[in-house]
């Protein structure tokens, strides 16, 4: 599943937006990288409005607009490069967690089934939730303001940024070889590896990176993750020294892929269910666990 449950226990998201880039001149190379930009951004406001607007509140519930709004709201910190973020406000009359079904009805966190609210509230994170559009997040934090005043905070970020490179598409007519080293970490100490020449296995392997959705570095920074059981690198090797070598690693944080080509490192890349480690490991004849 494309959703990641993350317990909300502290600041999530609050409203405003990044400022748009800046303006070139007509004619300018640069017009449209701007316009492109522009269009960017407003597909992702877009997209993080429709999320919020999709908060089915308790009856009573009404807009509020704060001056001030109380912990732990009261420091979302500054919108990055390549987002927006935008936040809906709301009293309830009453504690909308004994109606929390309802409130979360038709938003993401719909699909992570019946489930009470833990703490001060609960997000989601969606990798690549439309064509155009890297990375969302969307939290739903409850607040309480008086013994009968519940306060409701629905917040959306969205990123737009980054594209993948030309550099990091890999073609495999270029590859001689690929070389898989794979170590487990827990339970126990276990190493393998192997070097692969089939076309079939290159194309195979390239096809799945190539496929992949760049995941913002924003996106995850502050993560704490459990690293997953094997680190796995692979390792292309071009069939002339002047070729492209490109290295990806897998494993030090579940979902992501790291790509570094002729020792650049290129973005990140999504991989939510672990596609390259179980294709990696089947060939090298190892199991998962």
């Amino acid at each position: 599943m494309r959703l990641r449950l993350v317990i909300v226990m502290a600041a999530l998201l609050l409203a405003g937006c990044g400022a748009g880039p800046a303006a070139t001149p007509a004619g300018s190379s640069g017009t449209a990288a701007a316009q492109a930009a522009d269009r960017s951004r407003a597909q992702a406001l877009a997209f993080a409005w429709r999320l919020v607007n999709d908060l089915r509140p308790p009856p009573g519930t009404r807009p509020v607009h704060l001056s001030k709004l109380p912990p732990p709201l009261a420091n979302p910190g500054p919108v990055r490069p390549g987002w927006v973020r935008v936040e809906r406000t709301l009293t309830a009359p009453v504690n909308p967690r004994s109606a929390w079904a309802g409130l979360l009805a038709h938003t993401p966190l719909a699909e992570l089934g019946p489930v009470a609210p833990a703490a001060a509230g609960m997000g989601t994170n969606l990798p690549a939730p439309e064509p155009g559009l890297d990375y969302a997040r969307f939290s739903v934090t409850l607040v309480p303001l008086s013994r009968t005043t519940m306060l409701i905070a629905a917040a959306a970020q969205v990123a737009w940024l980054p594209v993948r490179t030309p550099a990091e598409h890999l073609d495999p007519a270029s590859f001689q070889k690929v070389t898989i080293s794979a170590q487990r970490v827990f339970p126990n100490l276990h190493q393998a590896s192997g070097t692969f020449t089939s076309a079939a296995v290159i194309a195979r392997l390239a096809a799945f990176l190539d496929a992949r959705t760049p995941a913002p570095d924003a996106a995850v920074i502050g993560w704490t993750c459990v690293p997953a059981p094997w680190d796995i690198t692979l390792r292309f090797t071009a069939w002339h020294r002047d070729g492209p070598s490109a290295v990806v690693t897998s494993g030090g944080c579940p979902g992501l892929d790291v790509i570094t080509v002729n020792g650049s490192r290129q973005p990140l890349l999504w991989d939510i269910n672990g596609g390259l480690a179980a294709m990696a490991l089947a060939l090298l004849h190892q199991t998962a666990a």
